[in-house]
């Protein structure tokens, strides 16, 4: 039955096969990945799996490993699911701690409650009526009716043990098998099985607060609740599962041979205790009981939280950027699937080779990908990237920071993702790269302020930037190469001679006198020079700077506002204050034209989606705006001819919007 429900799923609202296209925000005409991968849960009958991500929450035919269907993306940012056990309901929470039980069948909300922000475990009960998430801070769990969503029970949970003490990100919570108590960490190593309905303790099982609880599984008969544990107050590896007998309250056995770094107890209809061990790159499955080892498998990418056994126990499922794998006692093997999901945000973004290929870096080591723009696919992956990178002009070399913590540059042959040379000046992470127009040079900077510049074969460091003392969040180079413009968290914007490393200028970004280079809302200007001082200085946590293609303009991202400079006397042009919704444009770019501008703002409270805003630069006119991404826009890049924008989130996907309509190129 509940199958069948997921089919219906799949033929009613997801007719297009084009998985790209499915729930786009007005204005965009493709999705490029997936989401950051957050939670993932088995459908009953274990014929499906839904993906909890930031774009919403996808569900997955585990015999084609196809996506099926995609819900709960009017906000995005699921961070937990969970099936009901009749196959019925699906339950998702995301990063506003709001909780929405989906009717499976019609793929419709049927329950909305106010949760925690704490990116709430969710349970519901063996007979589904029940819906149990975890406490905010410090533990505890809250109960409500399923179809209703009215309250039933509350637990507390403990205090902090010390001032300022940040709250753990998630706890978990489980139902008994008879439905009427639950099983949930009410504190920091600490559990407590209550009644639902009458609010009695039933157990309190102390842990040590040293250890972080990663798993919970009741026995089929209740009378077992298996632990799975950390030790997280040791550098080395150390988890522990631990089977105590509620009936007498005692320690029934107690392991700590495993050697992960995570635990997931599960028990099988028969009462077999299984235990997934898992590791940085495989994961060992258990038969606990005996403590004999039934199947190993690897993986590859950053699993994060995204794992769980099936209701039986039957199969486990982990899910990274790179693949998803499944894994079934009854056939002692794994299913893998490539899937596009990402596990950080998007950081650079640009087209090659005329606009059918957009190359987009993520933060961390996530890697860099070529996305085939005409297909809307990854073409190929390099996974070497520490989110910062630059393409040269000719297109066959890439820069990018590598290395433990992003302090080093390795260039790359584009084609072949083989390494070229490997540059080793910087301290820090390397935040920004620029290739000169003529490719004969690169430039780096870091988080110090530091700027270093490099000849291209033979690679050798040329000279020293001196003057920045925080860190270098953009740079970009006049179209005729003469010059650099860089911005930094010390609050300046500085122009130098590229020749001979000299600083032109220090662009004005403080609060201007002269009113009348302000476009915008009056009443918004008037509150700017109300509540600032002309002088007074802007701040932002990471500005952006751009010089126009034509050379004349170098447009900078300030709180509150966009500035625009002369790029011959570096006096300000104009200020375009921008709407509440969007005070922090994280991102500044020109079109190929140079008669418009994109702005890509940060999120704020209360928004369910992030602007992109389209700018006339004669008049500063706001003449589009598009709702994109849940949260952050990190990056944006048009295609040569400007007839499509490229933009790239903090939920680790991309957007691409058809230009054509907004811009006469």
């Amino acid at each position: 039955m509940e199958n069948q429900q997921l089919q219906t799923i799949a033929q009613t609202t997801q007719t297009n096969s084009d998985v790209t296209t499915w729930a786009l925000p007005e204005g965009a005409i493709a999705r490029l990945g997936r989401g950051i991968i957050a939670d993932l849960a088995f459908s009953p009958d274990g014929e499906s799996l839904a993906i909890a991500t930031t774009v919403g929450a996808w569900i997955y035919e585990l015999a084609t490993m196809e996506p099926i269907a995609l819900l709960a993306t009017e906000r995005g940012l699921v961070s937990t699911i969970s099936f009901s056990p009749n196959g019925q309901w699906i339950a998702t929470s995301n990063w506003d701690g709001i909780i929405k039980v989906w009717e499976t069948e019609t793929q419709r909300c049927i329950v909305k409650i106010q949760g925690s922000p704490y990116r709430n475990a969710l349970a519901f009960s063996p007979d589904s009526q029940y819906l149990a998430a975890s406490g905010s801070g410090f533990g505890g769990a809250y109960v409500w009716n399923t179809t209703t969503g009215m309250h039933v029970a509350s637990f507390k949970g403990a205090a902090p043990s010390k001032k300022g003490e940040q709250a753990p990100a998630k706890f978990l919570v489980c139902f008994s098998p008879d439905g009427q108590s639950l099983a949930y960490v009410s504190g920091r190593g600490a559990l407590a099985v209550r009644h639902i309905e009458t609010k009695e303790h039933i157990t309190i099982l102390k842990h040590s607060s040293r250890k972080q609880i990663q798993g919970l599984a009741f026995s089929p008969c209740g009378q077992f609740l298996a632990v799975g544990s950390q030790n997280t107050s040791s550098n080395r590896q150390n988890t522990e599962l631990q089977v105590w007998d509620l009936d007498n309250e005692t320690v029934e056995m107690t392991d700590s041979d495993y050697g992960g770094d995570k635990l997931i107890p599960a028990y099988s209809s028969d009462g077999t205790l299984r235990v997934a061990d898992l590791h940085k790159d495989k994961v060992m499955l258990w038969d606990a009981s005996q403590r004999e080892q039934l199947d190993t498998f690897e993986y590859r990418g950053n699993a994060r939280n995204a794992f769980r056994f099936s209701y039986d126990g039957q199969q486990f499922a982990i899910a990274t950027e790179c693949e998803m794998r499944v894994w079934h006692a009854d056939a002692s093997l794994t299913v893998a699937s490539h899937l596009e999901h990402t596990v950080s945000k998007v950081r650079t973004l640009f087209f090659m080779q005329g606009g059918k290929t957009l190359v987009s870096g993520y933060a961390g080591k996530s890697g860099i990908v070529f996305w085939d723009v005409v297909q809307k696919r990854a073409r190929q992956t390099l996974s070497t990237s520490y989110g910062s990178c630059a393409l040269s002009p000719c297109e066959e070399m890439l820069a990018t920071a590598v290395g433990e913590n992003g302090e080093t540059i390795e260039v790359l042959r584009v084609v072949s993702g083989t390494p070229i040379t490997t540059l080793i000046k910087h301290k820090r992470i390397v935040t920004a790269l620029a290739f000169s127009p003529t490719g004969e040079h690169l430039v780096s900077g870091d988080e110090e302020g530091n700027l270093y510049v490099w000849t291209v074969e033979p690679w050798r460091e040329l000279r020293e930037f001196i003057g920045h003392t925080g860190e270098i969040t953009a740079m970009v180079f006049h179209p005729n190469g003469s010059q650099i413009a860089t911005i930094s968290h010390d609050r300046t914007a500085r122009v130098w001679d590229f020749e001979n490393g000299e600083q032109f200028a220090s662009l004005p970004i403080a609060v201007e006198s002269d009113v009348s280079l302000y476009r915008g809302d009056q009443r918004q200007i008037r509150r700017i020079f109300n509540h600032l001082k002309p002088g007074s200085s802007h701040t932002l946590a990471r500005p952006p700077i751009t010089f126009s293609p034509s050379g004349d303009i170098i447009a900078g991202g300030l709180q509150r506002e966009i500035r625009l400079w002369d790029a011959t006397t570096y006096k300000t042009r104009m200020s375009i204050i921008l709407p509440d919704t969007c005070q922090r444009p994280n991102v500044v770019i020109f079109s190929p034209c140079g008669r418009y501008l994109v702005s890509g703002s940060w999120w704020q409270e209360g928004q369910e989606k992030v602007s992109i805003r389209l700018w006339e630069v004669s008049t500063g006119k706001n003449i589009a705006t598009f709702w994109s991404h849940p949260t952050d826009i990190q990056d944006l890049a048009f295609s040569p001819d400007g007839m499509h924008l490229a933009s790239g989130g903090f939920d680790g996907t991309i957007l691409l919007w058809d230009m054509k309509p907004f811009i006469d190129a």
